[in-house]
Order: C-alpha cells, then structure tokens, then sequence
C-alpha cells in the first residue's frame, strides 16, 4: 500500500433522515466538527440524504453531497472527490457499516483511504458481537452469552445451551434496527424472519437476556496520548428490557455504591483503551442489581443521544473538545473556552452540583393503533430535558416539559380512571407515561417494595416518588399557604400544578407566590466544575434558592422561544428553522437568548446562541424569564398554545408565520410557487412541481403559463391577512391554471425550499416579522439546481410495527428524504 498522505479532503459520512431513535444530536455534532476541521484548513464534503439537514447551509465549511447511503454511492464520491481521509463517528452505526464494507472490499486500500476518530479494526470488531466479545474477554470484561446465527436452526441450537428469554438484533443492518426480545420459540422464530431480511449478510446476532439488570451508561474521551476522561455517567429509571431511548435517565448516578460507579467508569477507559479511541465513545453497561456483576451491553464510539445528553447535563463541550483531537491535539493542550486558571484545561472531568433528566416522550396520540408497552425496541418520537437542585425537583420540571403544546404540566396531578388489575397491569409491563401510573399507584397506597418487586425499578425512586406524592397532599391540604408553596416550588412543581390543586387559576398563584410569598426564581449556572474553578457559561437553569448566578446585560436581545421535545409533524425542520432564526437575530446585531430544553438540538450546540435557558418550556418560565431579561423582541414559529396563552397575557410575540401543520394535501396539484407578501407587496421566489407525495426541485413551465403567474399569485396573496411567505397550489390543465391551495410556508418543507429555490426563507420571516425585510431584492428564478432534487417524507409506521398507509398524512412524519433523479 502506498505511504500514507496528508490529511486534505475528508469525507463525514452522514446518517441519513431522522427517524425514531435519531433525533438531531448528530447533527448538532457535526455543525460543531466542521468548522473546526475547516478553520485548521483542511477540505471538508459531507454526504447524506436527510432533507432537513443543518449541514446543507454551511456552503462556506463544507460540500454538501446529496446520495443514498450505500457503498456503491460512497465509492463513487470518494474517487470523484479524491477523498484521502473518511471519518465516520457521526453517522452512527450507519456509517460505521459502510465503511466496514469498504474496507471489506479493499475500497480503502485501493484509493489509500485512512479513518479517523476510530479504525477500521475496532469498526469490524464492533460490527459483529461474536468479534467484540473475544476483545472485551481480552481485556477480562464480561460479556453476555452471545452468537452470531445465519439459520433459525444455529439460533434453536444457541438457546437451548443458554436458555429463554433470549435478544436478537440482525448484523450490519443499513436501517436503524432495534433489538427484539423474545421468551420462546414460536416468537424467536418470527423475529429471526425479518431479522434476515435487513441483514446485508443475512445474519443475526442472539444473545441471553439480562432483563431485571440496572442499565448504566458511560460517556468517556480518549486522546491519542490515551489519555481517558470520563465526562459523564447516567443511570436508567427503567432496567434492562426497556430500551434507554424510552428511559428516563438521570446524571449523575443515582443508585450506584462508589465501588459500583468506580468499576464501570474503569471498565470504560479500559474498553476505549483497547479499541484505541480517539474522540468520545458511549458504554452501556448491565449491573446486577443484587451483587457487583456487571455486563457490557453496547460500545458506541460515535455520537449518539447518549453523549448529546452528557454534553447539555455537563456543559463540558464535548464536540468541541472530539474536533481538537481528531487534529492532532491532546488533552492537555486543549482550552476550554470559558474556563479560566486551569493547569490542566481541556484535562478536567466534570462534576456536577445538579441533577439532569432526559425524560422521552412519545406521539402515540398520532399513532393509535401503535403498542404502547415499552421493550427493547425504541418507540420514543423525543425527548426533554430538565435540571434541579435534587432528583426531585428535576424530575417534576421533566414531567412539566412533557408536551409544551398542551396542559400537560398538569397530568402527573390528575386521577387515574384505571382500575386496580388495569393499574397492576401496567406496572408489570410499563407503558408509554409509566411514570404517572407508578405515582398514581403511590397516591393509592402501594409501598415501595410492592412497587420494586413489581417493577424491578430500585426502591430508591419509589422513596424519591413518595416525597413528591407527600408534598402534593400537603399543597392540597394547606391552599395558599406560603410554607407549602415554598417547599412545592423547592422541588420543582409549576404553578399551573398548584392551580390544579388548589382548584385555582395559575395567574393568580403566580400573584400569590409573587406578591405575598416572595417567591422568585434564582438561576444557576450549567458548567463541569460545579463552581470549583472560574468558569464563564451562558448556560442556564432555574431553582429556587437564594443565591442567583445570573448576569444581564444591557444589549439589545431577543428571546426566541425554541420547539422543545421532537415531534412528528414538524420533527427535526422545526430545529432547523430556529437555528436560523438566532443566526439571523445574529446578523441583525441582536444578542440570542434561547430557552429549549430539547437534549439533542442543534440550537444548543455550543457557541450557537448568546445565552441559553434550559428550562421547561411553560408560560411560568417564559414569564420568569420575560421578566429577567427584558428582550426587545420575542420570537416563536407560528401559532401554538403557549404563544396563544402569553399573548392572553398581554405578551407581545413575533410569530413567524409558519404552519406548524404542513403545506396543502389531499388536494389536486401539479405544482407550487412560494411567494411572499410584505405590505402590499407581492414577489415569487420560485417554485417545484408536485408529483402526489413526492416535490421535485425541476419545474419547467412555458412561457404562456408564466406570464399568467403574477396576477394570479398577487391576487391570492391578498386575500391572506399578514404579511409572510406563502405556498401556492396549482393544478395545470393544458394552459389552464387554477389555484387548489395558498397556505403559510410549512415548516417541515422549509429547509428543502430554502435549498432549492437558493433563498434561506427563514432569514426572510424573521425580517419580514421585524419589518426589516427587502421585497425588491427577491427575484423569481426556476430550476436552479445543477441536478433535479426529489423530496419526500418518512413515517415512523414501520418502527411502530404498523403498515404504511397508502396515501399517509404529511402531519405524522417524522423526517424527510432527499435524492436525484438518477439515484
């Protein structure tokens, strides 16, 4: 093989469309990772075919490469675009498979291709459990009884030596797959049929079931020194059999002994040890809650939810820091921007004086006939995230940050219409909302071992969910007392809950708790040395204690009100959407006051907003903070209930007008223009043909028909009330035009016009919202794109075990695809 070059032209492999179980954490990774792979010069391309991608926008970083990911597709760019170095960390295990077939097939020693952040060994050894299994034995770490079949016979053979139940998960699949839990042969048998069928090798992966076991998760970076940190460790509500992705997880470990803590975070260096990491890796490990026995379960040495969250629960920035090392520099010599009179700077490991939840939430509203019971395949649409001074209190801010569209702060107080074999039902095999079952389990008089042995969740939680049921009765019993208030407040419960209580409005407990109790929030800040060194963050959650860490200051700002929690429907182009509108509050010379509390948005990377809130998002929070910050402007994306329940309350708000539904369906189309209006005016930027579900970015209309745009299109737009951009729906007949549908730009196409038409729309609502905007500067122009783009949805039905509808509404889907014409 020919010496190894230089570093130049680097090829990130993306992750494709969000789905359920990948959110926009890799993505918020990424953004973080080119531009400092481009600021230390070097050439960046990134492909993928996730249309509502950040990534796309970042022309002056990095080449954005539309393609499926398969290893044809990859070859091809890697020899047009003369590709020396691939890194594959931030694709999750999409990319790692990819490129564990182009080093199978000699692709990468042909074209004398390296990686980076992790090698092509510890990528095949990872690959296949049976290969990861003989390292970790290496090394003496315990491994659970596992095979790799390719027959249903091998798998019966397997499980009649280890026994029911047992866990199978297809190797190499090229889709995010989970893994199914099976406690006999008739459903082995089943799962092992579509198993095979979306394994590239048509093989499958069985493994001995440890369900019971406590789950524990360990995030760590290595440098090429092997210098090892731990940044984070987080432990499961739920026990193994329930998939993290649907856990509620806490940081830092709750239930762990330090011996217990100081073994896994050992076991962790010594696996990123072996595998030679270079960057961050994710291990989860299985505890035997009844002795020190503890298994490997999953080594991740790329990106995931898992170091998004460890991230946010920190503040220790851990892409930045992973960017550092993948160009050559060590631990040791790493800043840590904000960190100040520290020997050692990037060299410090994180502790925390709060406690962090990431609590999952679900869209079965949407999804009726989806199952509901929580296993080892991930169902969760999103999470939210919430910090407290104690468990408890971050745990009641997580149920408040549930569902910020609806009175949803309200649904851990309400009775339970279940009846008791219902109730026990549920216990025993945990469904979406399990927390709400077990306090209502809690108000009816279950004990905390009657719970444990019926949950296998440690009786630690269930003393945790005692005290929070203990002071609930005691706000119902004293109204308007200002000692139950306080201690109410200390651990986290809303005003809206303590109206629920006391039969009252929130307004006027927020009167009471203001003006009679002096009650007021203090803001601490998020940062990894829990106050032990001089650190300066811009990271910020709320408490109510009297020491308050919070600056202001006096420069004009502007409070965006960010999405919270994934959903479907808007999904990841909603996140999209408010990253562009800070950069363009940004360009604007106003200082970004963010508040969200989505674990894996993008808008929290860091360095992205001025000043961030990690905060539920409630109207008691954003008056708190409204109060506080005294912004300029406050900015939300289109109509939702809490912009409706603020301006109720005398609240000014920019509403960028955006349908947060979708654009026009079940309609008759042939194509639509986006247009905008700006007072009185009127301007098309351009448009794509509709060809039923699908858009394409080629429209090529005669010159008749376009001749009749314009007054059609002004004509339409004003009959719309405000100012905004607008989608306009055409049915074609000959030369024939009639208009099936204007409605408000949809935020989950937006990014995939913004593309297409060369225009960044959201930039042009936030102007038009300020009455900044420029309407003489908009020209309209078609197909300008060298190669025709093709838009579609992707609907979450078949991670939820149901079949695609034939004609499925846009409002359900949780990411979009994006291809050429040629693929």
């Amino acid at each position: 093989m020919a010496a190894r070059k230089r570093v130049k032209n680097i090829l990130i492999i993306g992750a494709g469309p969000n789905q359920i179980g990948l959110d926009t954490e890799i993505d918020s990774a990424t953004l973080q990772t080119i531009k400092e792979l481009h600021n230390a010069g070097h050439t960046i391309h990134y492909v993928s075919n996730n249309a509502n991608s950040i990534i796309a926008d970042l022309k002056e970083y990095v080449t954005f490469i539309v393609s499926n990911l398969n290893v044809n597709a990859i070859i091809n760019i890697l020899k047009e675009h003369q590709i020396d170095t691939i890194l594959p960390t931030l694709g999750s295990g999409i990319a790692l498979e990819l490129v564990d077939q182009l080093e199978d097939a000699g692709i990468l020693d042909e074209l004398n291709i390296k990686t980076i952040g992790v090698t092509t060994t510890t990528i095949h050894n990872l690959q296949n459990p049976e290969l990861m299994n003989r390292v970790l034995s290496h090394i003496k770490q315990p491994t659970i009884p596992t095979t790799v079949v390719d027959s249903n016979e091998a798998a019966i053979r397997f499980v009649k030596k280890v026994g029911y139940p047992v866990i199978i998960k297809p190797i190499a699949s090229l889709t995010k797959t989970n893994r199914s839990r099976c406690e006999n042969e008739h459903q082995m048998i089943e799962n092992l049929e579509s198993s095979f069928k979306v394994s590239t090798t048509h093989q499958v992966a069985v493994e001995k079931s440890i369900v019971g076991f406590k789950e524990i998760e360990m995030v760590v970076i290595r440098d090429a020194e092997g210098t090892k940190l731990l940044i984070n460790g987080a432990e499961n509500f739920n026990p193994v059999g329930v998939h993290a992705g649907d856990s509620i997880i806490f940081s830092p470990t709750q239930t762990l002994t330090d011996a217990e803590f100081q073994a896994l975070r050992q076991a962790t260096f010594r696996i990123a040890e072996i595998f030679r990491i270079k960057g961050v890796c994710h291990v989860q490990f299985a505890l035997d809650p009844a002795g020190n026995n503890y298994f490997v379960t999953r080594i991740n040495p790329f990106f995931d939810r898992s170091t998004a969250f460890a991230a946010r629960a920190t503040g220790y920035p851990v892409a930045y820091v992973v960017s550092s090392i993948l160009l050559g520099k060590n631990l040791r010599d790493i800043e840590i921007p904000g960190l100040k009179h520290h020997e050692s700077l990037a060299l410090i490991e994180p502790t925390l004086d709060h406690v962090a939840v990431r609590f999952p939430t679900w869209s079965f509203a949407s999804f009726k006939n989806a199952e509901q019971e929580l296993n080892t395949r991930v169902k969760s649409t999103g999470a939210v995230m919430a910090f407290g001074r104690s468990m408890e209190e971050a745990l009641q801010k997580a149920i408040r940050s549930v569902d910020s569209t609806t009175s949803a702060e309200q649904a851990a107080l309400d009775e339970s219409r279940l009846t008791e074999a219902q109730l026990i039902n549920v216990l025993i095999h945990p469904r979406a909302g399990e927390i709400f079952y077990l306090l209502e389990a809690i108000r009816r008089g279950y004990t905390v071992d009657e719970l444990a042995e019926l949950t296998k969740v440690d009786a630690f939680y269930f003393y945790k969910l005692q005290h929070l049921v203990s002071i609930e009765q005691n706000v119902r019993k004293n109204p308007f007392d200002v000692d139950a208030l306080k201690q109410a407040k200390y651990f986290g419960l809303g005003d809206s809950q303590l109206a629920h209580l006391w039969h009252s409005h929130s307004d006027r407990v927020r009167d009471f708790r203001i003006n009679t109790a002096k009650c007021l929030p203090t803001y601490k800040g998020i940062e990894p040395t829990a106050g032990e060194f001089p650190f300066i963050t811009n990271i910020y959650y709320s408490t109510f204690e009297d020491e308050d860490e919070l600056t202001i200051d006096d420069k004009p700002k502007v409070l965006v009100l960010g999405t919270a929690n994934n959903q479907v429907g808007t999904n990841s182009a909603a996140e999209y959407a408010t990253v562009q509108e800070i950069k363009a509050l940004q360009a604007l010379n106003y200082q970004v006051v963010l508040l969200n509390n989505n674990p894996n948005a993008i808008s929290l990377s860091f360095g992205m907003a001025d000043k961030v809130y990690l905060e539920p998002l409630t109207i008691e929070n954003c008056l708190n903070i409204i109060e506080r910050e005294q912004p300029e402007h406050i900015i939300a994306q289109g109509k939702w209930e809490i912009v409706t329940r603020l301006i109720e309350r005398g609240v000014t708000i920019h509403q960028l007008p955006l349908s947060r539904t979708t654009r026009s369906e079940n309609v008759e189309s042939d194509f639509m223009l986006i247009a905008c209006k700006y007072q009185n005016q009127m301007a098309i930027y351009g448009g794509v043909k509709v060809e039923g579900h699908q858009l394409n970015s080629s429209l090529n209309l005669n010159s008749k028909i376009k001749n009749k745009l314009n007054p059609i299109v002004t004509a339409e737009l004003k009959k719309q009330d405000r100012n905004g951009i607008y989608t306009v729906v055409f049915k074609q007949n000959n030369e024939h035009l009639t208009v099936t549908g204007v409605v408000p730009l949809a935020i989950q196409d937006t990014p995939y016009l913004s593309c297409v038409l060369n225009r960044n729309l959201i930039v042009d609502l936030v102007n038009i919202s300020l009455n900044n905007f420029k309407i003489d500067e908009v020209q309209t122009q078609f197909n300008q794109l060298d190669e025709p783009l093709l838009y579609n949805h992707v609907y979450p039905y078949h991670q939820f075990g149901l079949q695609l509808p034939q004609q499925p509404p846009f409002s359900l889907a949780n990411g979009a695809r994006v291809e050429t014409e040629t693929e």
